[in-house]
């Protein structure tokens, strides 16, 4: 079922699957993992996402997993990408390859911005590194808010030349 934002305007990926609500604990989590130092909950909640996406008929043609990346200064600041890592463990429990695929410019936070300053995120903050082309791509993110920087990301994809995209998301903001 798609939401009313999609219904409106169709997103660029295949699928989109999601494993939670972000609220509560799932939340809190999520928030540990991003900001408070604790990379040891990357495992469990990318086993979760795997969990997820393990029943999806496109999960057995799904060439490699790759992330929404973390701009570089925000990487070295936290010590790594909570994208990153969940992608990592839910290939990782998938058996499948992973592969960085895309690369952010420009310092923007999103958890900053307004609703409408998201949606008008630049096409060119995230850009692919040359190398999806004919692939069947498993792209993870840590939270989706309003949808704009994963659109962002599989439209750089599939004008890297990915043949599809499907993606899976640890927790939607609703």
């Amino acid at each position: 079922m798609e939401c009313l934002v999609c219904q409106e305007r169709h997103p660029p990926q295949d699928s989109t699957t999601v494993w939670g609500v972000y609220d509560g604990t799932l939340r809190r989590a999520l928030l540990a993992l991003k900001h408070h130092g604790h990379d040891e909950l990357a495992r469990p909640l990318g086993l979760r996402l795997a969990a997820a996406a393990a029943p999806m008929p496109w999960l057995r043609h799904i060439d490699a997993v790759t992330w929404v990346p973390t701009h570089p200064y925000h990487r070295l600041r936290r010590g790594w990408s909570a994208a990153r890592l969940l992608a990592h463990e839910t290939a990782r429990a998938l058996e499948l390859p992973t592969a960085r695929l895309l690369k952010r410019r420009g310092l923007g936070r999103q958890a900053t911005r307004s609703r409408a300053q998201r949606l008008d995120l630049p096409a060119r903050a995230l850009t692919g590194r040359g190398m999806a082309r004919g692939a069947k791509i498993l792209l993870v993110d840590d939270v989706m808010a309003t949808g704009s920087t994963i659109r962002r990301a599989c439209g750089a994809l599939l004008s890297d030349g990915a043949a599809e995209v499907h993606v899976c998301v640890l927790t939607a903001a609703m």
